[in-house]
């Protein structure tokens, strides 16, 4: 009787077991197809690409060696598990053009386009007469350079990415980085602005003061909040040598009070911009650099910075031009063939604003900068 009654008990809780098991897999079963569908990761053989690729959106660039051979090139993607890509990963395509390619989620409802543009020269020269709003779900704009095919490459990023985390604004001036109508040639010019931030977020960062950043490279979201000066990701793929860094820009600091990190007033201090070019080696370890080694990493080859007289104000309010030479800090000859190199071009309505430290009400506006190679 005692061995009828422990069937009964296993039977009982083997029952109990298959129901749950039961329970259990028409769940897993009923689990919806992921949504998602982005390309996480794009990169290209070694032999090709110079640099790593910068996802910007729906965007993707990526520098290229001159002499590459692009018309039937496999990149290496990575995208969402379960989604699908058109052309298909491990497709050659022609990266001689713009090359647009779908992602379809896992559901099957969703779809996202990125255009994919390989870069193979670089640029030296900045007007600021195109803008663009490079995410529809935010109203901030960025300049947009195009290449000798008249296609946009994605060159510059801003501050304005952060910002718009907890500032949405329908009104593009209102920005800190926005374009302006005043303008040395052409119709626009680049204007930074300095304002109050929003100080403490979830206890997770404080932001005493918002300035305007303007600079090429890449702005990275994911560092943000946990990193600050991680987050900007400075420099652009560079093949000739600098010598000179020039252009217009006038600037007035705020009048009011400056404020350091932790939101305290700083009585007599006053504001500054930034405007400099710094030329860099890079490395596995260092593709770029970022707010905290800008202007230390032994990488570092030269550097033009405006001085800082220039950089506490300008008389009037016309445009002052500046002509800076590049200072190198080494003796080590610039080598394209074996080593490869990035410029930076940095622009700020306050010059420790990746820092949260300035003076709400400071403006700087830049137009017609040029970096001068040697030929």
């Amino acid at each position: 009787m005692k061995m009828k009654g422990k069937m009964r008990h296993w039977s009982g809780m083997i029952g109990l077991a298959l129901a749950v098991w039961g329970g259990m897999s028409s769940c897993i079963q009923s689990e919806p197809a992921n949504p998602e569908a982005d390309i996480l990761a794009f990169a290209l053989p070694g032999e090709i690409a110079l640099t790593e690729a910068v996802i910007n959106r729906n965007d993707i660039s990526i520098t290229v060696r001159k002499d590459a051979d692009l018309t039937a090139v496999v990149p290496i993607i990575s995208i969402t598990e379960g989604a699908t890509i058109s052309p298909a990963i491990g497709t050659p395509c022609d990266l001689s053009k713009a090359v647009t390619y779908t992602v379809t989620s896992e559901s099957g409802a969703y779809q996202k386009e990125y255009t994919v543009m390989a870069i193979a020269y670089s640029f030296y020269q900045f007007d600021f007469e195109h803008w663009e709003k490079l995410d529809n779900k935010y109203h901030y704009q960025t300049p947009i350079e195009y290449n000798m095919e008249n296609e946009r490459v994605f060159y510059w990023d801003s501050g304005n990415k952060g910002i718009a985390l907890y500032q949405q604004h329908t009104d593009p001036s209102l920005y800190p980085v926005h374009k302006t109508n005043v303008s040395v040639a052409g119709q626009y010019a680049a204007e930074m602005i300095t304002s109050k931030g929003p100080g403490n977020i979830l206890g997770i960062v404080n932001i005493p003061i918002a300035a305007g950043s303007l600079f090429t490279g890449n702005f990275n979201l994911a560092n943000v909040m946990k990193d600050p000066l991680s987050a900007t990701e400075f420099g652009q793929s560079c093949d000739e040598r600098p010598l000179r860094f020039t252009g217009y820009y006038k600037y007035k600091a705020g009048t009011g009070d400056y404020i350091d990190p932790n939101g305290k007033v700083l009585p007599g201090v006053k504001d500054s911009c930034a405007v400099y070019s710094v030329f860099f080696k890079t490395d596995e370890k260092t593709p770029f650099l970022d707010g905290s080694t800008i202007l230390s990493h032994p990488n570092i080859v030269a550097v033009a910075i405006l001085p800082s007289e220039m950089r506490a104000g300008t008389p009037g309010d016309d445009f002052v031009p500046f002509d800076i030479p590049f200072t190198y800090y080494t003796n080590e000859p610039v080598d394209f063939e074996r080593n490869h190199y990035k410029l930076a071009v940095i622009l700020s309505s306050s010059f420790y604003g990746d820092r949260y430290e300035g003076a709400p009400g400071s403006v700087l506006v830049v137009d017609e900068l040029e970096v001068i190679t040697e030929k």
